[in-house]
């Protein structure tokens, strides 16, 4: 029978909770197929320059959204990146994602998801009890039912995965909403409306939907019709960018000739790789579980679902109808803190 904390996911949120958890001393178990969008995590949003503020943060974050998401999500994820420059050591490069006011995406060699993980499990060691699975429903309910002081965050990742051309391995199809929904809790935001699409996705050669980093549109890089014009790509965030793209044709070609050879090898990409054709394909799901500033899923009804918790890109209400780049990762991080921490006081309350 399974106890303490249980955590559905493999990525960084799903192990951002499994850390928390840990370290409030309650057993972990964590239960996952795979590490979702995680490698795809070049960078992490936090306010680490002079003119940059957690209320800055906020503002940018809820205006790219188009103003859909929920501002007290949104400012518990600002404010909870202020800690995360303090956590790794940064590489030192801060770009602007399209979208910020001003730059604020840090990295390390703009693999920051993979490396944070690494460096969470170092730091939980022998812990947390893994198992390499797939959970369905039926699985919960049977655990759930067999103790139910069982606390279960739910950290699956999106649901992009269901398309045909996406950025998103094809097992992310939302398998944790239908987890979500039969423990009781309530979905929100599930539809087209908030599906970002990335706009610069390579659509031929072995690399076929593998995304082409968005900020060298800072750096120099121009962005194509078919037939060579420029297309206004300055100042659009990812979305705007993409419906750009979709009125020209649906492809465009992304030209990185004028981008410095540095900033194309920052990106881990080949110098001769300078004009590539792209177009837009889903990337993040917006919507998801309903859930509240401490990662507790909510009913139909507004209410806490006893004992079931949710964070990262399986919830609603962080982005509204835009994520801006970079913030899918600080919402990981820092959700992913608030779900475990939160799970693992709460199972400690009930068992006292």
């Amino acid at each position: 029978m399974y106890k303490g904390v249980l955590i559905i996911g493999g990525g960084l949120a799903g192990w951002r909770a499994a850390e928390a958890a840990v370290q409030a001393g309650v057993p972990v178990t964590l239960m996952a197929n795979g590490a979702g969008n995680t490698p795809d995590i070049h960078a992490l949003n936090c306010p680490v320059l002079p003119d940059d503020s957690a209320e800055l943060f906020t503002e940018d974050t809820l205006a790219g959204g188009k103003y859909g998401g929920d501002r007290a999500l949104v400012e518990t994820m600002c404010r909870g990146s202020l800690a995360l420059k303090d956590e790794f050591d940064f590489d030192g490069t801060v770009i602007r994602p399209l979208g910020c006011s001003v730059a604020r995406a840090v990295s390390i060699r703009h693999a920051i998801g993979l490396i944070a993980v690494k460096e969470i499990k170092a730091r939980i060691g022998d812990r947390v009890a893994f198992e390499n699975r797939t959970v369905t429903p039926e699985d919960l309910l049977a655990w759930r039912k067999e103790n139910p002081r069982l606390k279960i965050v739910i950290a699956t990742g999106g649901w992009c995965g269901k398309y045909d051309f996406s950025t998103n391995p094809r097992y992310l199809k939302g398998d944790g909403l239908k987890m979500a929904e039969a423990l009781g809790a309530a979905l929100k935001d599930v539809d087209e409306a908030h599906v970002q699409y990335e706009p610069t996705v390579r659509v031929e050669g072995p690399r076929r939907g593998v995304p082409v980093i968005t900020t060298l549109l800072y750096e120099g890089a121009r962005m194509l019709d078919a037939q060579g014009r420029e297309l206004p790509a300055a100042g659009l965030n990812k979305d705007e960018l993409s419906s750009l793209i979709f009125k020209e044709g649906g492809t465009a070609i992304y030209d990185l000739t004028a981008v410095p050879d540095e900033k194309i090898l920052e990106c881990k990409m080949d110098l001769e790789e300078r004009l590539i054709k792209v177009a837009p394909a889903p990337h993040s799901s917006l919507g998801g579980i309903v859930i509240d500033s401490e990662c507790h899923a909510l009913d139909a009804e507004g209410k806490i679902v006893p004992g079931l918790y949710a964070c990262g890109e399986v919830t609603a209400g962080v982005h509204g109808f835009n994520r801006l780049g970079g913030n899918g990762g600080t919402a990981a991080m820092v959700f992913g803190s608030i779900a475990g921490r939160q799970a693992a006081l709460e199972f400690k309350q009930d068992n006292k």
